[in-house]
């Protein structure tokens, strides 16, 4: 054990903690004396001296004493020791609670695998209460994780990816909602360079190779600047701000840039006492280089989600080079950096952190809004923690903060349930518009409400698009719940068959299924389709599998396949046979992921007929000896031909709309006919198109679905 750099640590904290907090630290530290400092990561892997690292980032973060003993008797619990009722008493009870939770929190399988957190929404639920009654246990979670990220580089890849996925998940995602950006940037960055190794390194390259000319700009543009600011006798730090590689990647793929397309990959902080002097600062840099108007945003006056404030603008310098400039007070940048952590730096004192609760509030939304259904709460946190908001205006001047694509019911849903509910139309900047419109920064929105509170079943229909917040999908699905199960069994009934036809499978068993979503009655699946928890592609999948049991893995991009096969356009594979013709029955045209036979022919070698088909059923009791095994062969490559019968209403461009889909889905047309109804202004359509396998057909059929004056598609069996 490490005790002596523990030691260490304890005795240069004598400007940060009074005596009598020293002192318990110094217990705690006594305590885990008794266990290694070190953490095992796997049989292979491990994080040196990970007791003492963790302290380390804590006390970067300014966490108070409480924080520091919790987690230094943490990982003597962790490490599989147990302290004593006498050692317990020494402590005070918030360090206990924390100590408790931050410990039941750490036996959850999803502490080390992010597919066990996204299977159970119940885990991520007691931790949010845990956080709502003390959300410093949370700046633990943290630091324990931004330390093995560190010790993972040494690790195996597979230790490295099972990190990077839960870092993702969940802890970024935490950290950036409750501000602690000082953490964030590095968990990201880890979690990027462990998951993406290509992409991290070739940034990480372009970087390196500009580093000399992009710092001696900085310092030019640092010191133009100074001489401007010091002639109003304003006093102010000035820094160059460090790029954090992930956060390129995620500008260069959201803005379609290349790295010389970036405008902030110069960039420089300024810091300064007080709010007034941010705005003049920013006259001045304005007056001093031409800025972009396009790139300027005043978080001071419309702060983030997360309470971050700063103003930001983007200017253009000497020799035509962009420099992004971020403005704001020592406060701000305190708060930005630290987030939650901040809060405790003032708590005991006479200055009130008034973003505190806007930091926490948001757990107890989530909370309140979803107490039964374990994915609606792992949407709405995915939708919560999202980093990219857009923040609109309510009639009365409010401003709302709201996730990107969120929709004026998102926003009446944002405002109040009951306002969602009795939604009826909208008005945008003054204008009515349609309840599906999207939402951008600075709109003005207002909710035209009827007395009756009923929302639209249309409203939970992913193709409409008139949601796209979870949080307001789980309101709409809980009213439906809540009311009227017979309307949704009947609703939910009609959708499914509807779909089911479409693709050939009104045969599917629906028992079959029930188990699966813990179920007794078909009746139930209906109204859990019609309140959105079940989607109707979730069941066709399903019924695809149970009709069609000997389906092929589905293909990845990245599967060997053998050379023989990349050499065959054959897509079958004839049982104790090799090279022999075999070729698609016209009758029932099988598709990959339908479970099919052959049927020896005297001319034509082998026809390959789906198993449910009338003339394989026939020929297998006429003339059973000529049957033999045929199986899908793993080729990417090979499409099958697929009969689709479309009803439109008759307009002149509809075919080449509907070309147009086919093309942009790679569905190419093998044949098409087209019969003109005169009376009843109709056209119907029988095409024959190629598909991958059945999940393409999947997606064909929604798209075509969406084509205007559509009547009805489906696949023909």
């Amino acid at each position: 054990m490490a005790q002596a750099d523990l030691k260490n640590w304890w005795s240069e904290q004598a400007f940060n903690f009074p005596d009598e907090k020293l002192a318990i630290l110094g217990r705690a530290i006594d305590i885990a004396d008794n266990v290694s400092s070190e953490l095992i990561l796997n049989q292979q892997c491990q994080s040196k001296n990970h007791l003492l690292e963790t302290i380390k980032v804590l006390t970067n973060l300014k966490a108070d004493d409480e924080v520091i003993t919790s987690a230094l008797l943490f990982h003597v619990l962790r490490q599989g020791e147990s302290i004593n009722v006498d050692q317990r008493s020494q402590f005070s009870e918030g360090v206990l609670f924390i100590l408790d939770e931050i410990y039941k929190v750490s036996q959850m399988e999803w502490m080390t695998n992010a597919q066990a957190l996204m299977n159970n929404g119940e885990s991520l639920r007691r931790l949010l209460f845990a956080m709502i009654k003390d959300v410093r246990l949370v700046l633990i979670l943290l630091a324990d994780q931004l330390v093995k990220l560190r010790a993972a580089v040494d690790c195996s890849e597979e230790i490295q990816l099972e990190l990077a996925q839960l870092s993702q998940t969940l802890h970024a995602p935490l950290a950036n909602r409750l501000g602690v950006w000082q953490v964030k940037w590095e968990l990201e960055d880890f979690s990027f360079r462990y998951s993406q190794p290509n992409e991290y390194k070739e940034i990480a390259k372009l970087l390196a190779e500009r580093r000399v000319d992009r710092e001696q700009f900085i310092q030019h543009s640092i010191h133009q600047l100074t001489e401007k600011l010091s002639e109003v006798h304003i006093k102010a730090d000035i820094v160059g701000r460090p790029k954090h590689i992930y956060s390129i990647y995620k500008k260069m793929q959201k803005k379609n840039l290349s790295f010389d397309g970036l405008y902030d990959i110069r960039a420089i902080r300024i810091l300064v006492d007080d709010l007034s002097q941010c705005y003049a600062v920013l006259g001045m840099v304005h007056a001093l280089w031409k800025h972009i108007p396009k790139e300027f945003d005043d978080y001071i006056a419309m702060p983030k989600g997360n309470n971050y404030q700063s103003l930001h603008t983007v200017v253009i310098g000497e020799g035509g080079k962009t420099l992004e400039v971020q403005i704001r007070t020592h406060e701000m940048h305190e708060h930005a950096e630290l987030g939650v952590a901040a809060h405790w730096r003032y708590k005991d004192g006479s200055k009130q952190d008034v973003g505190y609760d806007n930091k926490v509030n948001w757990m107890r939304q989530l909370l309140s809004s979803n107490d039964k259904d374990s994915d609606d709460l792992l949407a709405q946190f995915e939708t919560e923690t999202e980093e990219e908001r857009i923040y609109v205006f309510t009639p009365a001047g409010d401003v709302v903060d709201l996730s990107v694509n969120s929709t004026v019911v998102d926003f009446a849903y944002h405002v109040h349930t009951e306002v969602g509910h009795r939604t009826r139309g909208a008005k945008v900047n003054g204008n009515i518009v349609p309840l599906s419109t999207v939402l951008e920064t600075g709109d003005r929105v207002e909710i035209l409400t009827s007395k009756i509170s009923k929302p639209s079943r249309d409203w939970l229909s992913e193709q409409a698009g008139y949601l796209n917040s979870a949080k307001a999908k789980a309101k709409v699905r809980h009213w439906f719940r809540e009311n009227d199960f017979d309307q949704n069994v009947i609703v939910g009934k009609e959708a499914l068959d509807k779909e089911l036809k479409k693709f050939a499978l009104e045969s599917v068993d629906l028992k079959g299924f029930l188990k699966r979503y813990n179920l007794h009655e078909v009746d139930k699946l209906y109204a859990r389709i019609a309140t959105g928890d079940i989607s109707v592609n979730q069941i066709l999948r399903l019924a695809e599998e149970q009709l069609n049991p000997k389906k092929a893995e589905p293909f990845k991009l990245t599967k060997t396949i053998p050379a023989d096969q990349k050499r065959s356009h054959n897509p079958y594979v004839i049982e104790g046979l090799a090279n022999v013709m075999a070729t698609q029955a016209s009758c029932c045209h099988p598709v990959l992921g339908d479970t099919i036979g052959g049927f020896i022919t005297r001319t034509r070698g082998v026809s390959v007929h789906g198993m449910s088909c009338e003339n394989y059923t026939r020929m297998i009791t006429d003339e059973p000896e000529r049957i033999i095994a045929v199986t899908w062969r793993n080729d990417t490559s090979i499409s099958f031909p697929v009969e689709i019968e479309i009803t439109a209403y008759d307009r002149k461009t509809f075919i080449k709309d509907l070309s147009a889909v086919l093309a942009n889905l790679k569905a190419n047309i093998e044949a098409l006919t087209a019969q003109p109804d005169n009376i009843h202004g109709t056209n119907h359509i029988q095409l024959t198109i190629r598909v991958n396998d059945f999940e393409h057909l999947n997606v064909v059929l929604s798209r075509i679905s969406t084509i205007e004056h559509l009547i009805s598609v489906r696949r023909i069996a």
